[in-house]
């Protein structure tokens, strides 16, 4: 793979993915483990998992909107952005996975 620079959409939005990944399952870790949480999330828009869902799409617009503003792309390469986000999918996955895997012995 070519080292190329970004644009900074590119770069904001990838920055957002990455932060968006990791606290999608500090989210769910979350509202699993606290109750108060959950209830909190249900109330919210009718059900937890569609709460989840919009609270990770408005923060990865918001703030791949507020990164891209922001010098990331001067300091960054095509390169350094796919390495991050291959990482915080993989940490975000091992994370779910980890939470999940346990109470999966019974089904």
């Amino acid at each position: 793979m070519t080292n190329m620079k970004i644009e900074k959409y590119t770069a904001g939005f990838g920055l957002s993915l990455i932060v968006t990944s990791l606290l999608n399952a500090v989210i769910l870790l979350l509202k699993e483990t606290n109750g108060a949480i959950m209830n909190a999330m249900k109330a919210a828009l009718g059900h937890h998992w569609t709460t989840h869902g919009v609270l990770v799409i408005v923060l990865f617009v918001v703030l791949g909107f507020i990164f891209s503003g922001t010098k990331i792309a001067e300091k960054w390469d095509s390169r350094k952005l796919l390495t991050y986000i291959i990482w915080a999918v993989i940490i975000g996955g091992a994370i779910i996975a980890g939470f999940f895997l346990p109470h999966l012995k019974g089904a």
